[in-house]
């Protein structure tokens, strides 16, 4: 079922490098900060990996497939605890009323760090169940939609009439791919059981961005995650 996944994996990261050309490979490295090049740099890692294991599986090449896993050990947590750095530091530089004004925003880089490590969690923990595996580490993907889709959407078409309506396209995709890759293996009960438990964690995690990420009790916890010592 995910023989060809490197392709769509391959034209992700095509999306990226066109989402994150106009205000980071643009720019010129040393203007922008190193929390910021080491997320990059881990999703880059992390986007090699997911195109690479596809084909070696497709290749019979499992020896190399499983050699070259042992690499997310590092790899998968630098993307998490990169997320998170770099979340804090754009929040805590903030001034209070920029902060006020952005608050609801850091909701995004948070759950697509708590979605990607669910899914990286549970790949890990299924890794001798080969559909099961494969299935979760397709979902490790799906986080980097909105990010992609929102900025090219952002930078080169016209603007939307309310900033919720990004989401509400980005969000909507991941979800719709997952149904469908649910309803395209419904014939495959391991990977139907893997899609359907990330369904479970992503519906909700993408109604709360239209919800409580939009409330006062939201705006709390952003605070506290704004004043942990994890940055200077």
């Amino acid at each position: 079922m995910f023989n060809n996944s490197g392709y769509w994996f391959l034209a992700l990261l095509a999306c990226a490098v066109a989402a994150f050309w106009p205000r980071y490979l643009s720019q010129p490295p040393r203007n922008i900060d190193a929390y910021t090049h080491v997320h990059a740099a881990s999703l880059v890692a992390w986007s090699l990996l997911l195109i690479a294991q596809p084909f070696l599986i497709r290749a019979g090449w499992r020896r190399a497939h499983r050699a070259l896993g042992v690499l997310s050990y590092a790899v998968a947590p630098l993307v998490v605890v990169s997320s998170l750095l770099l979340a804090h530091t754009r929040f805590k530089g903030m001034s209070a009323l920029v902060f006020l004004a952005e608050a609801r925003n850091l909701y995004l880089p948070l759950s697509a760090a708590a979605l990607f490590a669910i899914a990286y969690g549970f790949g890990l923990y299924y890794r001798k169940v080969r559909l099961l595996h494969a299935a979760f580490m397709v979902c490790t993907a799906l986080p980097m939609i909105d990010p992609i889709l929102g900025r090219v959407i952002g930078f080169y078409l016209p603007p939307l009439s309310n900033d919720l309506y990004y989401q509400a396209i980005t969000y909507g995709l991941t979800d719709l791919i997952l149904i469908g890759l649910i309803l395209h293996g419904r014939t495959d009960v391991q990977s139907r059981r893997a899609l359907s438990t990330m369904l479970a964690f992503f519906l909700p995690a993408h109604a709360l961005w239209f919800t409580f990420a939009q409330s006062g009790a939201w705006l709390s916890v952003a605070r506290w995650f704004r004043g942990l010592p994890l940055t200077w």
